[in-house]
């Protein structure tokens, strides 16, 4: 927990004391005024003393403890009555002494009210059996503050010094428990210096394990050797401990045979409510007579400091849970561990990693219990892991399967995000069967919780093989990882990895890892290999090579080794790749290589670099050449290459003589040469700009097709129509099998549904300057009307989109080529509306259940007449009825029904 927040909670507490201490005495604190008071911040506020302090709360209790009966005539520190100017009542403690007088008056609220008359010098002690109490005031002037929660900190006008302690203070009795020798608070504050509260703990000790495991680990107690504690709190740098922190750790030993601390510390936090001192331990233990050794990290107790009901220490211990736990076996042939840790609230991770001979096994897994209100809910993930020893199950040809194993997890789900960056660090293997599993415990589970997040609904299976080839040489593992239920989603996680001679001692280490990600939902395809971890010879070899299919809105095709063109704008989605490259050399020559090609729906990148650095102390040499080519086919072929290069000699970091040259080609036609060029010796530079074209413009090439003929065949198809059922299904009525199947063919329909065309030759409602990639004077295409042969009129109403290739239908430059989608969403078609169809009046009639109906005379429009389907009236056998409705609305119903469909034949009439 953050300082500041643990003081304003404390300080919370705090307050909650002063109430309830102060507000009990109310009838005890109607006093008359003290009479012969004469000083203006008193007069009128200090009242008589008190008979008698009562001592019915524990704060009470403690200031009886400190200083005695306080209502003594003789004493100098005396207990008053308080009146604010309010007229509220409160108690004043009262300090007198040389003529001065200071004043510390607690009032319901809480109010705290500070008074210390001018030239104080005020000095008071008292020792006590278990109690020790000082006190020095200092000022020059009169000084008076009012203290409240949550009120801005006054300026000490004074200097003030208050210490209280407490002796052989001891919590617990034979098993868990804390003692210390002394424990002293001070309060300091003075117009230089802030106040600040600081409490020393002088030999703390603490017994930490339960009797029951101290006797397992060999002992009969645990009690840490004497340390010193100190805590500050201010309101600058709230509570915490001297050393800046909550928690605090210490060297110490443990009187146990076989224990080995590891560490001790000391936190302060807030458990429900209660401000809790938390020691705790973390040992490494060998029992006797067992073939095991055993880790605990930070088993310890929870202490609670009672406030506000009373001050004081619990005695109510509480044992704290060990936040892990690992074991080793040693049983001879069979050999391991397993590890348990705690994650957070609620939330825990274990692990367990054995040998037994024929088979090596791997487990991780991880619980998240339900939190308040089930948030978060219960979740688990757990991750298996197989491998048979060598050389595996045989396969045949040199393959072997040398490992199994499998994910699951309940309100998990799978984080694309995460599995990818895992791949592109190389990191693959923290999932896909990890060796050294207990001593990697912390990646591993790490890389489990970012990956597989919990998700409330969602399930995550995924199994996993491992296949090598030639003894070891080659080993593939995959996961193919299904995120369910709906929307369905499959990643895919790899590990490729080439090791020769032999993979104890290779030369050449060559590791793929991979990701794959496929979403049918989108749709989606994308695939990522990166060749971190990998080396020849001793020198590195890195880069990554990526793939992505994307449709729906933002559509995109990326495939690409090593990144793109430093003028390429990445899609959405698209990460940034590293580049195919080598270092080679070493010491005082460096020498790197890289490069990378692209392949997008509108160009082809591709670019290198060789870099060279023979230095020694920022002295030496530095040399770099380049290459970055980019191919255009959109309107017409045309290229970039940029191409960079320059040598230099360093001395101390400073260039004294080089030369370089930057140089850009674009065609062709027309030919376009710049660039810029430059010799450099001490001070003395040369450089030459230029800039050169030639060459005519090639001609657009202008299509020839006929792009209505096109729009019209597309228009013709029966995939171009099609019937939208209404968004809910209003009529009340139970169809056949034949009625679905005539429906889903759209043989017919039902009378409330409204038609769409669309097609994807030419986008709709928008100015295109191209078609098939070639030029065509700018035009518009769209639909101006749509009528059945009946002669009514279906007007245009929601526009249906469609997937098209901007390249086809617009002229682009260079940089949209490089930044522009794919693939846009334009118009393609529209809805066209029925809501003109209005059926006839309704007439009184029979309504029984599966009655057939007649229709009136002269009802549909003629000309033509109307042909009247009569298996569409068949097909609809049966009717149930979600809710009673009228005969009259029944009628009208089947009226809409006996509209053949077939008959209207729906005519577009499209211009441009």
């Amino acid at each position: 927990m953050d300082p500041e927040e643990l003081l304003a909670q404390v300080a919370t507490l705090l307050w909650g004391l002063a109430e309830g201490a102060v507000t009990p005495l109310a009838s005890a604190l109607d006093l008359p005024v003290l009479a012969g008071e004469t000083d203006p911040a008193l007069s009128g506020k200090l009242l008589e003393p008190l008979a008698n302090l009562p001592d019915q709360h524990s704060l009470l209790k403690l200031v009886h403890d400190l200083v005695g009966n306080i209502s003594d005539a003789g004493s100098p520190l005396r207990a008053h009555g308080w009146k604010r100017s309010d007229g509220t009542r409160g108690l004043a403690f009262v300090l007198t002494k040389n003529g001065s007088r200071g004043v510390l008056a607690v009032s319901p609220g809480p109010v705290i009210d500070l008074v210390v008359t001018p030239n104080a010098v005020l000095d008071h002690s008292v020792i006590g059996a278990e109690w020790d109490l000082t006190v020095s005031i200092r000022t020059d002037n009169a000084w008076t503050a009012t203290f409240t929660p949550g009120a801005a900190a006054a300026a000490p006008a004074g200097t003030v010094s208050l210490t209280v302690g407490k002796r052989a203070l001891a919590v617990g009795a034979g098993g868990l428990g804390i003692s210390t020798q002394r424990v002293a608070a001070t309060l300091v504050a003075s117009p230089a210096t802030a106040a600040h509260v600081d409490i020393h703990v002088e030999k703390f000790t603490a017994r930490l394990l339960p009797a029951i495991l101290a006797g397992l680990l060999g002992g009969s107690g645990a009690e840490t050797s004497p340390t010193d504690l100190t805590l500050a709190m201010s309101r600058t740098e709230g509570l915490r401990f001297a050393e800046g922190r909550v928690r605090v750790e210490r060297r110490i030993n443990l009187q146990l045979p076989g224990i080995s601390v590891r560490s001790f510390a000391v936190a302060l936090a807030m458990v429900d409510g209660k401000f809790v001192l938390q020691p705790s331990v973390s040992v490494l233990a060998k029992p006797p007579a067992l073939p095991m050794s055993a880790s605990l990290d930070e088993v310890g107790i929870g202490i609670p400091i009672l406030l506000p009901d009373r001050i004081g220490i619990g005695t109510d211990i509480v044992a704290d849970l060990p936040s892990g736990m690992g074991i080793d076996l040693l049983l001879g042939p069979v050999s391991g561990g397993g590890f348990f840790k705690r994650r957070g609230a609620n939330a825990y991770a274990g692990g367990l990693d054995i040998n037994l001979g024929v088979l090596h096994v791997t487990a991780f897994g991880l619980l998240q219990l339900p939190g308040n209100n089930n948030n978060p809910p219960l979740s688990l993930l757990v991750l298996l892991g197989a491998e048979f020893p060598y050389p595996g199950i045989q396969l045949g040809f040199g393959f072997a399967i040398d490992a199994v194993g499998g994910l699951v997890g309940i309100n998990r789900r799978a984080d694309a995000d995460h599995l990818r960056a895992l791949v592109s660090e190389g990191n693959a293997d923290r999932i896909l069967f990890p060796g050294n599993a207990i001593a990697r415990a912390d990646e591993i589970v790490g890389a489990l919780e970012s990956c597989f997040p919990v998700a409330p609904g969602r399930f995550v299976v995924g199994p996993m093989v491992r296949i090598n080839w030639g003894g070891r040489m080659v080993s593939v593992a995959v996961a193919v990882i299904l995120e369910l239920p709906d929307p369905v989603r499959v990643l895919l996680l790899g590990r490729a990895l080439i090791a020769l001679p032999d993979p104890a001692v290779p030369l050449i280490r060559l590791q793929a890892s991979v990701y794959g990600k496929i979403d049918p939902g989108v749709p989606v395809v994308e695939f990522l290999v990166s060749l971190a971890g990998s080396w020849i010879v001793g020198i590195p070899v890195t880069g990554e090579i990526y793939l992505l299919f994307r449709g729906g809105d933002n559509a995109v095709f990326v495939l690409s080794a090593g990144g793109f063109h430093p003028k390429y704008t990445r899609p959405p989605g698209v990460p940034q790749l590293a580049r195919l490259a080598m270092d080679i050399g070493g010491g005082v020559l460096g020498l790197r290589a890289e490069s990378y090609l692209a392949l997008t729906s509108n160009s082809l990148q591709f670019g290198a670099k060789l870099q060279l650095d023979a230095t020694v102390a920022e002295c030496g040499l530095e040399g770099w050449l380049g290459l970055d080519a980019l191919f255009v086919w959109e309107p017409t072929l045309a290229f970039q290459a940029h191409v960079y290069a320059g040598v230099a000699v360093l001395a101390f970091g400073e260039r004294l003589a080089g030369i370089g040259l930057d140089f850009t080609l674009e065609g062709p036609a027309p030919w376009h040469a710049y660039g810029k060029g430059s010799i450099e010796v001490l001070f003395w530079e040369v450089s030459l700009d230029f800039d050169v074209r030639w060459g005519d413009p090639a001609p657009l090439a202008q299509s020839t097709e006929d792009i209505f003929d096109h729009v019209a065949k597309a228009v013709r198809q029966r995939d171009a129509w099609a019937v939208e059922r209404p968004g809910a299904q209003r009529a009340g009525i139970k169809f056949t099998e034949t009625a679905k199947r005539e429906l889903a063919q759209g043989i017919v329909a039902q009378p409330d549904a409204s038609l769409r065309v669309s097609q994807s030759v030419v986008p709709l409602d928008i100015a295109i300057n191209r078609f098939h990639r070639l030029g065509v004077p700018e035009q518009t295409w769209r639909i101006t009307s749509a009528h059945l042969d009946a002669g009514l009129e279906l007007p245009r109403t929601i526009p249906v989109p469609e997937q098209f290739v901007p390249g086809e239908y617009f002229a682009m430059n260079d940089d949209e080529q490089l930044g522009r989608g794919a693939f846009e969403k334009r118009t393609g078609g529209f809805a066209l509306s029925n809501t003109a169809v209005k059926p006839g009046p309704a007439h009184v009639m029979d309504d029984r259940y599966e009655t057939g109906y007649k229709v009136e005379p002269g009802w549909f429009p003629a000309p033509p007449a109307p042909r009247i389907i009569l298996r569409l009236r068949g097909s609809f056998t049966a009717e149930t009825f979600a809710r009673m409705i009228t005969a009259a609305e029944r009628v009208d119903r089947w009226r809409l029904a006996q509209r053949p469909f077939e008959n209207l034949v729906p005519k577009v009439v499209m211009n441009r």
